[in-house]
């Protein structure tokens, strides 16, 4: 069988923050295992220069074409799948012309910017009857797969909960570098939510099947954010307001029946902390899996699975299985995989645009609730608004007269009312740590260990 033969958008040499082509994308199609499935044709940068730089720097072999123009590349009937490495706020304009084209497509998540931009982009490709997969690691990674066998061979029997708490690694601070502005600002389309909550929840989703019902917290703590120059030992160059969470709540239940608690936080891990802890609870037992990486279907690497029988004193270690990608370095491992589920036709283990859709409904539902479409929750009764006992010593709870105020038209966000779509808490008055071993500790520009942003998901190449 003839290689796929690939177009890459988005493999540069001086992206502003982690090139995640090169990164993750790369080391697999230019292995022995991607050269059986793959051949890179072309690449397409912002300049045909930065195409041609990008050749000779990665050595890639063969007659690769440089091109600047997404429509000129799509166009090219020697490329059979394009796939797309860019910031996400670029994804439609460069997606849709390989799309009209009838091209196959792999794109990194956010699938783009908007839901009118995803359901267009989408509907589009249904109509052109093109294959589609989304950058969302969960259907392929050995810890999705690992645990899907241990609840279908019964170890713990029927699942009646599960509780996920993490830590992104990075932006937990009240200062970001400039290249990560995208991240607190929702109109770019790519941060907490749409990326990191995203990679995360789907491997959830993809292990216990989909919501009945949920509430949740999209909760903003820091509303104000300074923007640094990280090569001028973080000097402060600009302060923003900030649209995206960085503490995301959600609680809830499964179609199945299982409960669901899932926190997830925007910033580094507690020292000597895993950056993920996961419990699955049964029946007959349950499980534990503990990750440095919160993000384990994108970086699996020191993760630990426990199973521990209740008819047992003691729990037992789960060694995931090798297989000929184990040897690749993260993140490029699980990236591998969705390739190879791809050349083999293995829809089951990647996800395509329409299953990206709904993960994007969901995000946006929670975003929908989070603005001010309806309180979380239920208001709690047992307080006046006066701070004290809504009733008298000894009344039960049916007696209670406590007032509620049926006109609560505001949100709450992370446990502070607001206004709809108006944040109106103001910035707190600390100083944010600005030095370049403090922002290595955040997870900005370390290039090794946990906060590494290769490991995290860090996907911003801008194709420059």
């Amino acid at each position: 069988m003839s290689p796929i033969r690939i177009g890459i958008i988005g493999l540069s040499t001086n992206s502003e923050g982690t090139s995640w082509a090169s990164a993750a994308h790369l080391p697999y199609l230019l292995s022995e295992q991607g050269k059986a499935h793959y051949e890179i044709k072309a690449l397409c940068n912002s300049s045909v220069e930065s195409a041609k730089k990008s050749i000779e720097h990665y050595k890639i072999p063969g007659d690769v074409k440089a091109y600047d123009s997404a429509k000129d590349l799509a166009d090219d009937k020697d490329i059979d799948l394009v796939v797309c490495v860019v910031g996400v706020e670029r994804h439609y304009e460069l997606l849709k012309p390989a799309v009209e084209a009838g091209k196959n497509i792999y794109t990194e998540l956010p699938l783009a910017s908007n839901m009118d931009q995803i359901r267009e982009l989408v509907s589009l490709s249904e109509k052109k009857g093109i294959k589609t997969m989304f950058g969302s690691q969960g259907q392929a990674a050995p810890v999705v797969k690992v645990l899907q066998k241990v609840i279908a061979d019964g170890k713990i029997g029927k699942v009646l909960s599960t509780s996920l708490s993490g830590c992104t690694g990075i932006a937990g601070g009240a200062a970001i570098p400039t290249g990560y502005k995208y991240i607190v600002q929702r109109k770019a389309g790519g941060n907490h939510a749409t990326i990191f909550f995203l990679h995360s929840f789907n491997c959830l989703l993809e292990i216990f099947g989909e919501l009945e019902s949920f509430d949740n917290i999209m909760g903003i703590e820091r509303p104000h954010i300074n923007l640094i120059d990280i090569k001028n030992q973080g000097k402060v160059v600009d302060s923003i307001t900030k649209d995206t969470p960085d503490n995301i709540s959600l609680h809830g239940r499964f179609k199945s029946g299982a409960l669901l608690s899932y926190e997830l936080r925007a910033a580094a891990p507690f020292p000597g902390e895993a950056g993920v802890r996961w419990t699955i609870n049964g029946e007959k037992g349950e499980i534990l899996v503990t990750c440095p990486s919160a993000m384990f279907d994108i970086n699996h690497e020191g993760v630990k699975i426990q199973l521990h029988e209740l008819s047992k004193d003691s729990a037992e270690d789960i060694e995931l299985p090798s297989d000929n990608l184990s040897d690749l370095k993260h993140p490029s491992q699980n990236v591998g995989r969705l390739y190879e589920a791809y050349a083999k036709g293995d829809t089951k283990s990647y996800c395509d645009w329409k299953l990206a859709l709904k993960r994007h409904e969901l995000i946006e539902e929670m975003f929908q609730r989070g603005d001010g479409s309806r309180p979380y929750g239920e208001k709690a009764t047992y307080v006046s608004k006066n701070g004290s006992s809504s009733g008298t010593s000894g009344s039960s709870i049916q007696d209670s007269t406590a007032e509620v105020d049926a006109d609560a038209q505001g949100t709450i966000f992370a446990d502070r009312e607001v206004k709809p779509r108006e944040i109106t808490r103001e910035a707190g008055s600390g100083k944010a740590q600005t030095s370049v071993d403090a922002l290595e500790a955040e997870g900005f520009g370390a290039s090794s260990g946990p906060n590494d942003l290769s490991s995290n998901g860090g996907n911003r190449d801008l194709a420059s």
